[in-house]
Protein backbone atom coordinates (compact mmCIF):
# COMPACT_ATOMS: atom_id res chain seq x y z
CA UNK A 1 0.00 0.00 0.00
CA UNK A 2 1.31 3.47 -0.67
CA UNK A 3 3.14 5.23 2.53
CA UNK A 4 1.86 8.69 2.84
CA UNK A 5 2.84 11.07 5.70
CA UNK A 6 0.64 10.31 8.86
CA UNK A 7 2.12 13.11 11.63
CA UNK A 8 -0.42 14.75 13.14
CA UNK A 9 -3.30 12.44 11.41
CA UNK A 10 -4.24 10.66 14.43
CA UNK A 11 -6.98 8.57 12.32
CA UNK A 12 -4.67 7.80 9.39
CA UNK A 13 -1.90 6.43 11.97
CA UNK A 14 -4.32 4.13 14.42
CA UNK A 15 -6.02 3.10 11.07
CA UNK A 16 -2.63 2.41 9.67
CA UNK A 17 -1.21 0.53 13.01
CA UNK A 18 -4.52 -1.76 12.84
CA UNK A 19 -4.74 -2.50 9.17
CA UNK A 20 -1.07 -4.34 9.20
CA UNK A 21 -1.04 -5.60 12.44
CA UNK A 22 -4.48 -7.15 12.38
CA UNK A 23 -4.33 -8.05 8.37
CA UNK A 24 -8.51 -7.99 7.84
CA UNK A 25 -9.69 -7.71 4.34
CA UNK A 26 -11.67 -4.81 5.67
CA UNK A 27 -10.03 -3.21 7.39
CA UNK A 28 -6.89 -2.79 4.45
CA UNK A 29 -9.96 -1.83 2.11
CA UNK A 30 -10.85 0.51 5.06
CA UNK A 31 -7.71 1.87 4.49
CA UNK A 32 -7.09 2.25 0.91
CA UNK A 33 -10.43 4.20 1.38
CA UNK A 34 -8.25 6.72 3.58
CA UNK A 35 -5.35 6.99 1.32
CA UNK A 36 -7.83 7.67 -1.52
CA UNK A 37 -9.17 10.48 0.83
CA UNK A 38 -5.70 11.91 1.72
CA UNK A 39 -4.86 11.84 -2.01
CA UNK A 40 -8.03 13.70 -3.05
CA UNK A 41 -7.15 16.59 -0.60
CA UNK A 42 -3.24 16.72 -1.48
CA UNK A 43 -1.88 20.38 -2.55
CA UNK A 44 -5.27 21.35 -1.36
CA UNK A 45 -4.74 24.42 0.67
CA UNK A 46 -7.74 25.37 3.11
CA UNK A 47 -7.95 29.16 3.23
CA UNK A 48 -11.38 29.69 1.27
CA UNK A 49 -14.87 28.75 1.16
CA UNK A 50 -14.58 26.42 -2.02
CA UNK A 51 -11.48 24.41 -0.62
CA UNK A 52 -13.64 24.48 2.90
CA UNK A 53 -16.37 22.33 0.28
CA UNK A 54 -14.06 20.17 -1.09
CA UNK A 55 -12.20 18.86 1.91
CA UNK A 56 -15.60 18.49 3.56
CA UNK A 57 -16.97 16.59 0.49
CA UNK A 58 -13.83 14.09 0.28
CA UNK A 59 -14.49 13.71 3.73
CA UNK A 60 -18.38 12.83 3.44
CA UNK A 61 -16.89 10.49 0.83
CA UNK A 62 -14.47 8.43 3.32
CA UNK A 63 -17.44 8.61 5.70
CA UNK A 64 -19.92 7.20 3.42
CA UNK A 65 -17.51 3.90 2.76
CA UNK A 66 -16.02 3.08 6.17
CA UNK A 67 -18.22 4.59 9.46
CA UNK A 68 -20.95 1.41 9.16
CA UNK A 69 -17.83 -0.74 8.95
CA UNK A 70 -15.99 0.88 12.17
CA UNK A 71 -19.56 0.95 14.09
CA UNK A 72 -20.15 -3.18 13.73
CA UNK A 73 -16.60 -3.81 15.09
CA UNK A 74 -17.02 -5.53 18.64
CA UNK A 75 -14.95 -3.24 20.19
CA UNK A 76 -15.57 -0.23 18.33
CA UNK A 77 -15.24 2.52 21.12
CA UNK A 78 -12.02 1.27 22.00
CA UNK A 79 -10.30 0.76 18.59
CA UNK A 80 -11.09 4.80 18.21
CA UNK A 81 -12.04 4.53 14.22
CA UNK A 82 -14.96 5.85 14.75
CA UNK A 83 -14.70 9.17 16.64
CA UNK A 84 -10.90 10.15 15.15
CA UNK A 85 -12.41 11.16 11.88
CA UNK A 86 -13.62 14.45 12.90
CA UNK A 87 -10.28 15.15 15.20
CA UNK A 88 -8.13 14.58 11.97
CA UNK A 89 -10.82 16.22 9.68
CA UNK A 90 -10.38 19.35 11.99
CA UNK A 91 -6.12 19.17 11.57
CA UNK A 92 -6.85 19.25 8.01
CA UNK A 93 -9.02 21.98 8.17
CA UNK A 94 -6.91 24.32 10.29
CA UNK A 95 -3.54 23.49 9.55
CA UNK A 96 -2.90 25.80 5.75
CA UNK A 97 -4.83 29.48 8.49
CA UNK A 98 -2.06 28.72 10.94
CA UNK A 99 0.94 28.36 8.51
CA UNK A 100 -0.34 31.98 6.93
CA UNK A 101 0.28 33.40 10.39
CA UNK A 102 3.46 32.69 10.29
CA UNK A 103 6.51 33.48 8.14
CA UNK A 104 7.97 30.30 10.14
CA UNK A 105 6.08 27.95 12.02
CA UNK A 106 7.81 27.99 15.11
CA UNK A 107 8.19 24.89 17.02
CA UNK A 108 5.83 24.87 19.86
CA UNK A 109 2.51 25.10 17.49
CA UNK A 110 0.26 22.20 19.14
CA UNK A 111 -2.09 21.07 16.61
CA UNK A 112 -4.30 18.14 17.52
CA UNK A 113 -5.09 15.69 20.57
CA UNK A 114 -3.56 17.19 23.23
CA UNK A 115 -3.73 17.95 27.24
CA UNK A 116 -4.46 21.49 27.93
CA UNK A 117 -3.50 23.17 30.84
CA UNK A 118 -6.29 24.20 32.97
CA UNK A 119 -4.46 24.56 36.62
CA UNK A 120 -1.77 24.20 39.32
CA UNK A 121 -1.61 23.21 42.80
CA UNK A 122 0.86 22.58 45.20
CA UNK A 123 1.04 19.14 47.88
CA UNK A 124 4.64 19.91 49.58
CA UNK A 125 5.30 17.31 52.26
CA UNK A 126 5.59 19.80 54.99
CA UNK A 127 6.29 23.27 56.22
CA UNK A 128 10.05 22.49 55.72
CA UNK A 129 9.49 20.40 52.59
CA UNK A 130 7.66 23.15 51.03
CA UNK A 131 11.30 25.58 51.57
CA UNK A 132 12.91 22.27 49.55
CA UNK A 133 10.22 21.21 46.89
CA UNK A 134 6.68 22.40 47.03
CA UNK A 135 5.73 19.71 44.82
CA UNK A 136 3.90 21.63 42.14
CA UNK A 137 1.07 19.56 40.55
CA UNK A 138 -0.26 20.84 36.81
CA UNK A 139 -3.79 19.71 36.25
CA UNK A 140 -4.72 19.34 32.32
CA UNK A 141 -7.85 17.92 30.54
CA UNK A 142 -7.66 16.04 27.48
CA UNK A 143 -8.76 17.39 24.44
CA UNK A 144 -10.03 15.99 21.20
CA UNK A 145 -8.77 18.67 19.14
CA UNK A 146 -6.28 21.97 20.45
CA UNK A 147 -4.93 24.32 18.45
CA UNK A 148 -2.27 26.18 21.75
CA UNK A 149 1.12 26.77 22.13
CA UNK A 150 3.35 24.03 24.37
CA UNK A 151 5.09 26.59 27.33
CA UNK A 152 8.07 24.87 29.52
CA UNK A 153 6.71 25.49 33.25
CA UNK A 154 9.74 25.94 35.74
CA UNK A 155 8.51 26.14 39.42
CA UNK A 156 11.32 26.05 42.24
CA UNK A 157 11.59 27.91 45.67
CA UNK A 158 13.25 30.95 45.36
CA UNK A 159 16.92 30.86 44.73
CA UNK A 160 16.56 26.68 44.75
CA UNK A 161 17.31 26.46 41.33
CA UNK A 162 18.84 22.61 42.22
CA UNK A 163 15.67 22.13 43.58
CA UNK A 164 13.73 23.45 39.89
CA UNK A 165 10.52 21.38 38.35
CA UNK A 166 10.44 21.79 34.75
CA UNK A 167 6.72 20.90 32.91
CA UNK A 168 5.49 21.16 29.49
CA UNK A 169 2.11 22.34 29.45
CA UNK A 170 0.11 23.33 26.25
CA UNK A 171 -1.94 26.86 26.66
CA UNK A 172 -4.86 26.15 24.35
CA UNK A 173 -6.09 29.16 21.83
CA UNK A 174 -8.78 26.67 19.87
CA UNK A 175 -10.28 23.78 21.74
CA UNK A 176 -12.88 21.53 20.31
CA UNK A 177 -14.76 18.95 22.02
CA UNK A 178 -15.69 16.34 18.83
CA UNK A 179 -18.95 13.67 19.48
CA UNK A 180 -20.46 11.54 17.71
CA UNK A 181 -23.88 12.54 19.87
CA UNK A 182 -24.44 15.38 22.01
CA UNK A 183 -26.63 14.65 24.95
CA UNK A 184 -27.38 16.44 28.14
CA UNK A 185 -24.99 14.98 30.38
CA UNK A 186 -22.19 15.07 27.86
CA UNK A 187 -23.32 18.94 27.43
CA UNK A 188 -22.72 19.69 31.22
CA UNK A 189 -19.40 17.97 31.24
CA UNK A 190 -18.47 20.27 28.45
CA UNK A 191 -19.68 23.44 30.29
CA UNK A 192 -17.37 22.02 33.37
CA UNK A 193 -14.39 21.74 30.72
CA UNK A 194 -14.87 24.99 29.18
CA UNK A 195 -14.90 27.41 32.42
CA UNK A 196 -12.11 25.06 33.68
CA UNK A 197 -9.82 26.07 30.57
CA UNK A 198 -10.98 29.60 30.33
CA UNK A 199 -10.25 30.26 33.99
CA UNK A 200 -6.18 29.32 32.64
CA UNK A 201 -6.83 31.13 29.48
CA UNK A 202 -9.26 33.69 28.92
CA UNK A 203 -8.58 34.11 25.21
CA UNK A 204 -9.74 30.25 24.49
CA UNK A 205 -12.49 29.35 21.91
CA UNK A 206 -14.28 26.30 23.07
CA UNK A 207 -16.25 24.43 20.58
CA UNK A 208 -18.48 21.13 20.48
CA UNK A 209 -18.73 19.84 17.13
CA UNK A 210 -21.28 16.73 17.37
CA UNK A 211 -22.27 14.64 14.32
CA UNK A 212 -25.64 14.35 15.89
CA UNK A 213 -27.68 15.82 18.95
CA UNK A 214 -29.64 13.97 21.15
CA UNK A 215 -31.17 16.96 23.84
CA UNK A 216 -34.39 18.22 24.36
CA UNK A 217 -33.97 21.13 26.35
CA UNK A 218 -30.80 22.46 27.32
CA UNK A 219 -29.14 25.49 27.67
CA UNK A 220 -25.64 26.16 26.75
CA UNK A 221 -26.00 29.75 25.98
CA UNK A 222 -25.51 30.10 30.34
CA UNK A 223 -22.12 28.59 30.00
CA UNK A 224 -18.76 29.28 28.97
CA UNK A 225 -18.96 27.29 25.52
CA UNK A 226 -18.97 29.74 22.54
CA UNK A 227 -20.84 27.34 20.34
CA UNK A 228 -22.30 24.00 19.38
CA UNK A 229 -22.45 22.70 16.34
CA UNK A 230 -24.58 19.81 14.92
CA UNK A 231 -22.46 19.18 11.72
CA UNK A 232 -24.92 16.78 10.02
CA UNK A 233 -28.20 18.88 10.98
CA UNK A 234 -30.12 15.72 12.67
CA UNK A 235 -30.99 13.76 15.54
CA UNK A 236 -29.85 10.49 16.96
CA UNK A 237 -33.08 8.83 15.89
CA UNK A 238 -32.49 10.33 12.34
CA UNK A 239 -28.92 8.72 12.46
CA UNK A 240 -30.86 5.26 13.32
CA UNK A 241 -33.34 5.04 10.67
CA UNK A 242 -31.03 5.42 7.73
CA UNK A 243 -28.90 2.82 9.21
CA UNK A 244 -31.45 0.47 9.63
CA UNK A 245 -32.47 0.66 6.19
CA UNK A 246 -28.83 0.31 4.71
CA UNK A 247 -29.02 4.25 3.36
CA UNK A 248 -25.33 6.01 3.75
CA UNK A 249 -24.93 8.13 6.53
CA UNK A 250 -25.64 11.85 6.96
CA UNK A 251 -22.84 14.11 5.76
CA UNK A 252 -21.17 16.66 7.23
CA UNK A 253 -22.92 19.77 6.24
CA UNK A 254 -20.37 22.01 4.02
CA UNK A 255 -22.01 25.44 5.18
CA UNK A 256 -21.34 24.94 8.68
CA UNK A 257 -18.06 23.90 8.16
CA UNK A 258 -16.99 27.01 6.61
CA UNK A 259 -19.55 28.88 9.47
CA UNK A 260 -16.73 27.15 11.83
CA UNK A 261 -13.92 27.65 9.91
CA UNK A 262 -14.46 31.06 10.13
CA UNK A 263 -15.30 31.72 13.28
CA UNK A 264 -11.62 30.23 14.35
CA UNK A 265 -10.36 32.28 11.79
CA UNK A 266 -11.60 35.60 13.22
CA UNK A 267 -10.60 34.24 16.49
CA UNK A 268 -6.98 33.83 15.27
CA UNK A 269 -6.85 37.42 13.68
CA UNK A 270 -8.21 39.76 16.62
CA UNK A 271 -6.52 41.25 19.01
CA UNK A 272 -7.20 40.05 22.77
CA UNK A 273 -5.63 42.18 24.83
CA UNK A 274 -4.13 45.59 24.65
CA UNK A 275 -5.26 48.14 26.76
CA UNK A 276 -3.19 50.99 24.98
CA UNK A 277 -5.35 50.59 22.17
CA UNK A 278 -8.90 50.62 24.04
CA UNK A 279 -9.88 53.99 22.92
CA UNK A 280 -9.15 53.12 19.15
CA UNK A 281 -10.78 50.19 19.27
CA UNK A 282 -13.74 50.73 21.27
CA UNK A 283 -13.22 47.79 22.89
CA UNK A 284 -11.02 46.97 26.33
CA UNK A 285 -11.31 43.26 26.44
CA UNK A 286 -10.60 41.43 23.31
CA UNK A 287 -12.51 37.48 24.30
CA UNK A 288 -14.55 35.59 21.77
Amino acid sequence: MTQIDLSNTKHGSILFEKQKNVKEKYLQQAYKHYLYFRRSIDGLEITNDEAIFKLTQAANNYRDNVLYLFESRPNSGQEAFRYTILEEFFYHLFKDLVKKKFNQEPSSIVMGKANSYVSLSFSPESFLGLYENPIPYIHTKDQDFVLGCAVDLKISPKNELNKENETEIVVPVIAIECKTYIERNMLDSCAATASRLKAAMPYCLYIVASEYMKMDQAYPELTDIDEVFILCKASVGERTALKKKGLPPHKLDENLMVELFHMVERHLNRVWWSPNEALSRGRVIGRP
